[in-house]
C-alpha cells in the first residue's frame, strides 16, 4: 500500500484570519488598527443578506450584518470565498455574531472573538472596515475595548435593542464607555436610537444614522399605500 507524507497542518481553527495582528493581553483578541477605518462615514448601508443576491454596483454600499446570524453564517464557515464580493462593495461594519449578556462568558468571549477576528481578517485585506462595537457583560468590555482604534468611526447596530427603559439605560452607559475610552471620530448607527440619547452624547461625537433595512421597506410599503 503507498504511503503519502505531508507537513502540510490544516488550519482547522482558521488562524489565517489573524496572520500579521497584535493582541491583547489576556484574551488575545486581534487589535484593529485605525488605518483599517475609512476617514468618511459610509453613503449607504446594506445587509449582507440583501447585497449577496444585489447583482448591481455595489461600489457606494457599506455592507452590515446587523441581522440573524443564520443569515451570514457561512462567512464564518468559509471567510475566504467572500472576499472578492466584498472588494466590489465600499466597505463593510464587522460581523455581528450574537453577544448576549445572559450567555455564559466564554461563549461570549467566542462570539466577541469570530467578530473581530472575521473584521480583522477582512481589513488585513484591503477591505475598508467600519468597526463594530458590540460588547457583552460588563467584566469583559474593558479588554474588548483595547482591540478597537482610538479617533475613528465605529459601528452601533441598534435595531430591536432599545425598546425598553433599562435597554435605554444600557445604551447610554455603553456609548458613554465608549466615548471616554476611545474617543471615536463618530458612531455609524444602524437602525433607531432615541432622540434623547443623540442629544446626550451629539457634543462630544458624530452621529450617523440609517435606516435598518426592515426600517427601508416598511417605509417603502407605507408609501405604496399611501
Amino acid at each position: 500500500m503507498p504511503k503519502f507524507e505531508s507537513n502540510a497542518v490544516v488550519d482547522s481553527f482558521q488562524a489565517f484570519l489573524v496572520e500579521g495582528a497584535k493582541f491583547t493581553a489576556k484574551e488575545e483578541y486581534p487589535i484593529i488598527r485605525e488605518d483599517m477605518v475609512p476617514a468618511e462615514p459610509p453613503k449607504k448601508v446594506l445587509p449582507f443578506s440583501k447585497a449577496i443576491t444585489f447583482h448591481g454596483d455595489l461600489s457606494n454600499c457599506v455592507v452590515d450584518f446587523y441581522s440573524p446570524d443564520g443569515s451570514f453564517e457561512r462567512v464564518r464557515k468559509n471567510p475566504k470565498r467572500y472576499l472578492g464580493f466584498l472588494h466590489r462593495c465600499q466597505g463593510i461594519i464587522g460581523p455581528d455574531f450574537s453577544i448576549h449578556s445572559d450567555m455564559p462568558l466564554i461563549m461570549q468571549k467566542s462570539q466577541m472573538n469570530d467578530n473581530l477576528s472575521l473584521s480583522f481578517y477582512y481589513a488585513n485585506n484591503g477591505i475598508p472596515l467600519y468597526p463594530n462595537c458590540r460588547g457583552g457583560s460588563d467584566c469583559l468590555n474593558e479588554e474588548f475595548l483595547e482591540a478597537l482604534p482610538r479617533n475613528s468611526y465605529l459601528a452601533l447596530g441598534v435595531h430591536g435593542f432599545v425598546h425598553r427603559k433599562d435597554q435605554k439605560h444600557e445604551w447610554r452607559d455603553w456609548i458613554s464607555a465608549v466615548i471616554d475610552t476611545l474617543n471615536p471620530k463618530g458612531f455609524i448607527v444602524v437602525g433607531h436610537l432615541p432622540k434623547d440619547v443623540v442629544e446626550d452624547f451629539e457634543d462630544k461625537v458624530e452621529f450617523h444614522i440609517y435606516d435598518a433595512y426592515i426600517e427601508t421597506r416598511w417605509k417603502e410599503v407605507k408609501n405604496d399605500v399611501d
